[in-house]
């Protein structure tokens, strides 16, 4: 796999980082991105603020939204009718639809609303996570608000790579184990977006001013989390009752 920095000679033949930006939008650009995210994101955040990324990382925003399409394909995972998510919905849903005779049957609504929160939510997420992103001043004076969004992305990317790995582990899961699960997804991300705040921006605040940053963060981007699944969830219920009225 070659840096997509690299020149690409005339007719050159696609290798497998080509096969890989195919199938994910991803490449070992974007790779090394999300690792230095991970053990130096203090690099990616300084990179954030010059025009090109100092023509080394991927921009935030582009590898949130391959993240998002990354969740959207492994849905065979987290919507299999098997799975501990569908069977909490049915269960819910079957209790909800029981005092409506007119109701579509269970399985069809949740087969229909799973396709439209696949096709919703990447988009939703971008949007309402730009738009925070834009209007949150936190990252030192003179930050342009492009640069806001980028700085924003490189902390709620690492939130999404989270749930892509939990995805992994869903159909281990059982439902009662179900909200404990989610929930400890939750603390998890939330720790990740306070320590990758406070490592980014090493040199920038004093130990306290990154603090109470890091913590207005992580609580934004875990609010704002809840607002675009209620968002994309509630969009996606509606098409359900549409399509199958």
């Amino acid at each position: 796999m070659r840096d997509d920095t690299e020149r690409r000679s005339p007719g050159e033949k696609p290798d497998l980082d080509a096969l890989i930006a195919d199938m994910f939008g991803l490449n070992i650009r974007g790779i090394r991105t999300l690792v230095d995210l991970f053990v130096r994101p203090v690099n990616v955040f300084e990179s954030a603020r010059t025009f090109d990324w100092n023509s080394k990382y991927t921009p935030t925003m582009r590898l949130a939204f391959s993240f998002l399409t990354v969740f959207s394909l492994l849905s065979f995972f987290w919507a299999a009718e098997d799975g501990v998510l569908y069977q909490t919905l049915f269960d819910v849903f079957s209790d909800g639809f029981a005092d409506r005779p007119e109701a579509p049957p269970v399985a069809d609504w949740i087969k229909t609303m799973f396709a439209g929160y696949n096709f919703i939510y990447p988009f939703t997420y971008m949007l309402v996570h730009s738009l925070v992103g834009s209007c949150l001043l936190i990252w030192g004076n003179g930050t342009s608000w492009v640069a806001r969004i980028r700085l924003y992305f490189c902390v709620a990317s690492i939130g999404i790579a989270f749930s892509v790995l939990s995805i992994a582990v869903m159909p281990f899961i059982s439902p009662s184990f179900m909200w404990t699960w989610t929930t400890m997804v939750l603390a998890i991300g939330f720790a990740a977006y306070l320590l990758t705040y406070g490592r980014g921006m090493r040199g920038r605040f004093t130990l306290w001013g990154r603090l109470w940053r890091a913590i207005l963060l992580a609580i934004t981007v875990t609010l704002t989390d809840f607002i675009v699944a209620i968002i994309a969830g509630t969009a996606a219920g509606s098409w359900a009752e549409f399509r199958l009225a």
